[in-house]
């Protein structure tokens, strides 16, 4: 009784309604969440990165970025599914069976495509920080005095740009000293004057 209703809605046009329904509905969804992620309104799989200052570094990434950088299942991979889907229904949906399948096949190729595009923009994502250890020897200015065996900050010349550290010394130093790091311990790095 089932299989005969389900067969007649798919043989019998009705589910032309279901195909148009989902063709633009998902397409104007799909371009809502488009046009507000590159006007920045809504990022839905855009990237998203945070960093916060306090004794460290807390970095939060997209959840589809990382190890497992291929997720099928996102919003837009979806949205792109049901659009499709209902797309290839109008074309093929005038073949019963045969339609639905040609229909199922176009939202999940789709599919696929849209969550690949998706793991290979976010792969060009790039931290730009520079590792700790690789400013060992680096010169910098004293930006806050630091008193002898205490702590105050420095801002190293990196030549491309300047990053702000929090540094230590032996001696103390007034601000606008130059001075050298020779080291680097829990975020502090240890300096001594040029």
């Amino acid at each position: 009784m089932i299989v005969a209703t389900i067969n007649e809605f798919i043989n019998g046009g009705g589910i032309m309604s279901v195909y148009w329904g989902f063709a633009i509905g998902g397409s104007i969804i799909f371009g809502i969440t488009a046009i507000s992620a590159l006007f920045g309104l809504w990022g839905g799989d855009a990237p998203t990165d945070v960093d916060v200052d306090m004794d460290g570094e807390i970095d939060v990434v997209h959840p589809d970025s990382g190890v497992f950088d291929f997720k099928l299942i996102s919003f837009r991979s979806i949205l792109a599914f049901i659009a499709m889907f209902g797309w290839g229904g109008v074309v093929f949906g005038e073949h019963g069976w045969a339609g639905f399948a040609g229909a199922l096949a176009c939202g999940l190729v789709t599919m696929v495509l849209t969550a690949y595009l998706i793991m290979s923009i976010l792969k060009l994502q790039q931290d730009g920080t520079r590792a700790n250890a690789s400013l060992i020897g680096k010169k910098g200015t004293v930006y806050l005095a630091i008193p002898a065996g205490g702590r105050g900050k420095v801002v190293l010349d990196l030549g491309d740009s300047t990053r702000e550290v929090t540094a230590s010394s032996a001696v103390a130093l007034a601000k606008g000293d130059s001075v050298v790091t020779t080291g680097v311990h829990a975020e502090v790095f240890t300096v001594k004057p040029v």
